[in-house]
């Protein structure tokens, strides 16, 4: 009977190692079950195995046990005739496996009676262990418990069944002496049944059988291979000492189990996993040599794909960090070999957080996979690109003329990411921060490499983004402090040491103040006042931008409640949010408390949103922007005309001004693209009924031309530098005299 092959490398491991075992061609039957027995036993954790022989009156001798109990039954003889044994005839009569649900208590034999009932009572497999189509022996299996056991194979299980009635009935066939002049045919009658291909051979390695199995895997018919030598499928892949060791071992231990590599009739080379045994006759002599293989092609594919998957990164299937640090290992001794130099790139997307909780972390993946190609296409095919983990990416850089070779690369990547993705039908932008390091300047080993680079690109972080940073001996240290900055900011807020200054805002054509934009400064206790651009990178990586944001809120909106009190009813409060903490639900009930807190109107409360945060998800910014207009709240796009927006979807936001960003106003006395900008973001404002408020104006040319062509409002240093509340209410009260 033959069973398709479907066996996992563990379960090849198990038949393999029992097949060693019923290969030796031991004589005593009792010996050969004890262990076939013990390694089921051991494979399966059953709690009881046995194996029996069927002698020539057949009685069942169980001649091998493992497991509870199994002293108490080995040596039993059973009269398999006897009805209360009738799942163990119908075995053996049908050759066909049993299962006895209700196990051995179903017997009703004082056999068995004297093991633990929980033994009795469990399910219990019966396996026919056959020879040239009868029945020689059983194979009995039992467990307490199939949910918490490992479910064993069946069709291992009729392997080992197979290969162990084989064996008893080569033994049996062999030990006769009547018999010996047909042991050749005996074992090819067997033989062709069997799914491994199996040869036998003279003492000088002539073929003098094979079965249909060799034929199916090699290509051979029997008639071409009996009479040849073995060598007929060497695939010249093998030198000659590895033939030498194999034939020493078979001479020295009768045996030699292990790979090789042989040719097909086709000339397909294949690999097969090879055991050939010494067969002696009972004087001790070698009389033949059998062999016994099975393509392992499959296994070897399996192998590979699991080697591929421990050194690739699942998502992306570029390498994964160990692969990547072997490859950079080997880039540093060729380097010390012709003493060049090679560099190192740590690639760190900006702000990837928000895509993972804006969209979620299915399309989170979708984006790396994208930059993976992107990245990818900016390298040679001799680079090495890698994903470490997260949003992280490295790149091993070899064979450059020159530094500025390296920046070019790096600016190639810079500007590949800058192209916008698609995702879910919409634009996404992203950027990226990037640290170099250089072999063997910046380090001499693989760690060292990496943690410059890493260094570099944190450096290039906290310099705004989207840029590239050589490392420097002078950044050295940079990643503790950094670390050290984030207990710091924990610690502040736990403090109390931020503060809110306040930049007026001005209304161009009344030239009097009608509100302030809230900035945040921290009270350093050993660094001083320090600006936001000094931690507020880290408070947003870190996620401390979230309760930092709130706080700004809650005390701007507290500062601007004690000016209501003193008679300013009119004067309009700004606040910005921040990306995460515009992305999350709280935002609305954190707006909804502080609004509740008071009873004045919400229309001084100016919510600012930058232009690249509400176009990253337009629907979810809509949804947001709608539930904060419900409040009364006033709404701006801050840094307008930095981002990517779309008209006809910022025509559907309920916002009330545009905020032009300080870069275009820096230039309009004298860049005529730059001011032409800044005439048709007033224009377009205005033709939507929105206001237009500039920042970052420092000169009177630059309000002059604001003036000139109908912006609304601005702010900067010409009108008032960031200030504190008490500042801010003292230059109010003076305006009013």
């Amino acid at each position: 009977m033959h069973y398709p092959i479907k066996l996992n490398y563990d379960d090849m491991a198990v038949l393999l190692d029992i097949h060693e075992d019923l290969m030796t061609w031991n004589t005593d039957e009792s010996l050969v079950l004890q262990n076939l027995c013990e390694k089921l036993q051991s494979a399966f954790t059953s709690c009881l195995v046995w194996g029996g022989s069927i002698d020539e009156d057949a009685k069942l001798i169980i001649k091998g046990a493992a497991g509870e109990g199994s002293e108490r039954i080995k040596g039993t003889v059973l009269d398999v005739d006897s009805s209360e044994y009738r799942p163990i005839r119908e075995c053996i009569e049908t050759l066909l496996p049993i299962t006895v649900q209700n196990g051995l208590i179903e017997f009703h034999s004082q056999v068995f009676e004297t093991l633990p009932p929980d033994i009795r009572k469990a399910r219990f497999d019966l396996y026919p262990l056959t020879s040239e189509s009868q029945c020689v022996g059983l194979l009995g299996i039992s467990a307490k418990s199939y949910k918490n056991r490992k479910q064993y194979p069946s069709t291992l299980l009729q392997l080992t069944a197979q290969h162990a009635g084989f064996a008893l009935g080569m033994l049996k066939t062999f030990v006769a002496k009547d018999k010996a002049q047909n042991n050749l045919k005996l074992a090819a009658a067997v033989f062709d049944s069997s799914l491994e291909g199996i040869f036998i051979t003279d003492t000088n390695g002539t073929i003098l059988a094979a079965n249909d199995a060799v034929t199916r895997i090699t290509g051979y018919a029997p008639s071409e291979l009996i009479g040849q030598n073995p060598r007929l499928l060497k695939s010249e892949r093998h030198g000659k000492d590895f033939y030498i060791a194999l034939w020493a071992a078979v001479y020295s231990h009768n045996q030699w189990e292990g790979e090789i590599w042989n040719k097909k009739k086709n000339g397909e080379i294949y690999p097969e996993w090879l055991s050939i045994s010494a067969i002696k006759n009972e004087y001790g002599q070698v009389e033949n040599y059998i062999g016994i293989f099975i393509d392992i092609s499959k296994q070897k594919e399996a192998e590979n794909h699991l080697t591929y998957l421990a050194y690739h990164d699942k998502l992306t299937g570029l390498p994964n960090r160990d692969l990547f640090y072997d490859r950079l290992n080997t880039a540093i001794l060729q380097a010390k070999r012709h003493q060049v130099e090679i560099a190192v790139l740590f690639i760190d997307l900006d702000h990837f957080k928000y895509i993972n909780d804006t969209f979620g972390h299915t399309s989170g993946d979708i984006v790396l996979q994208q930059v993976a190609a992107r990245l990818t296409m900016c390298l040679r095919e001799t680079d090495t690109l890698a994903r470490m983990g997260g949003d992280e990416f490295t790149v091993v850089l070899q064979d450059f003329d020159n530094r500025g070779d390296v920046e070019t690369t790096a600016q190639r990547i810079l500007k590949s990411l800058s192209v916008p993705l698609i995702l879910e039908n919409q634009e996404l932008y992203i950027s990226a921060s990037i640290g170099i390091s250089f072999f063997p300047e910046d380090g001499g080993n693989p760690a060292l490499l990496m943690k410059h680079a890493d260094t570099a690109m944190y450096s290039a972080k906290n310099s705004g983004r989207k840029c590239l940073h050589f490392f420097r001996s002078s950044m050295e240290g940079y990643s503790l402090k950094r670390i050290e900055m984030e207990q710091q900011l924990r610690q502040g807020l736990e403090r109390n040491e931020f503060k809110l200054y306040y930049q007026p805002q001005i209304n161009l054509e009344s030239g009097r103040i009608i509100g302030a934009e809230a900035l945040i400064r921290w009270q350093h206790p050993e660094k001083g006042l320090l600006p936001p651009s000094q931690f507020i990178a880290i408070a947003e990586d870190t996620g401390l931008i979230e309760p930092i944001g709130e706080w700004v809120l809650r005390e701007a909106w507290s500062q601007r409640q004690g000016w209501h009190r003193s008679g300013w009813e009119d004067f309009r409060i700004a606040v910005n949010l921040s990306a995460h903490q515009f992305d999350r639900i709280s935002l609305i009930k954190t707006v909804a408390d502080v609004l509740g807190e008071s009873d004045i109107d919400p229309a001084i409360l100016e919510l600012e949103l930058t232009e690249t945060v509400a176009m990253q998800d337009v629907g979810k910014t809509l949804n947001i922007l709608n539930e904060l207009k419900k409040f009364g709240v006033q709404l701006s796009i801050d840094d307008f005309g930095t981002g990517y927006s779309s008209l006809m979807y910022l025509r559907q936001f309920p916002i009330d001004r545009l905020k032009i960003d300080r870069t275009f106003v820096a230039n309009i006395a004298h860049n005529p693209n730059e001011a032409a900008i800044v005439v048709a973001i007033i224009a377009m404002a205005h033709s939507m009924g929105l206001e237009v408020i500039a920042e970052g104006v420092e000169t009177k040319g630059q309000l002059s031309f604001l003036k000139m062509h109908g912006c609304n409002e601005a702010q900067g240093y010409l009108m008032g530098k960031p200030m504190s509340g008490p500042a801010l209410f003292s230059r109010l009260q003076q305006e009013a005299r």
